[in-house]
């Protein structure tokens, strides 16, 4: 039996409507979305050669369980399914505009810093190559001097 005669508040129901969006909606397309970008990261972070083992091993740990809590999450109804494919796709076509992920050394922490170079970037991917140059430069240099 319903009381009519109760009257709830409005902005309790507005904040019972606005965390259940959250949760039904926003929530599983944020984890489909930091999933990819984890993959994605990963693989170009570990691609790079320079990383050092136990980096790779710690993001490849965080990324895996990120993408099974957005399974766990999806358990909760199918609803939830199409929008964590949303935020998958979402990251796959953000991710597909990336030309590189490096790692330069700030110059004031000197720390590895992670900078995104992105396909549009004329004059970010121009110091890239430009840098890539001198850095097999280099090594050629130094194999000559080791023979």
């Amino acid at each position: 039996m319903i009381d009519h005669s109760l009257a709830v508040p409005p902005l309790g129901a507005f904040l019972f409507h606005l965390k259940q969006g959250f949760w039904l909606y926003a929530w599983p397309m944020i984890i489909g979305f930091l999933t990819i970008l984890g993959y994605q990261a990963l693989g170009r972070i570990s691609m790079l050669g320079t990383a050092k083992w136990h980096v790779v091993f710690a993001l490849a740990s965080v990324v895996s369980m990120m993408s099974l809590f957005g399974w766990v999450m999806m358990v909760r109804g199918i609803q939830m399914i199409p929008l964590y494919g949303c935020g998958v796709g979402l990251a796959s076509a953000m991710m597909s505009r990336v030309y590189a992920v490096t790692m330069p050394v700030h110059a004031r922490l000197k720390v590895r810093t992670i900078r995104v170079i992105w396909r549009g970037d004329k004059e970010g991917i121009e110091q890239l190559q430009q840098a890539l140059r001198a850095r097999a430069a280099a090594g050629v240099e130094t194999a000559r001097a080791k023979v």
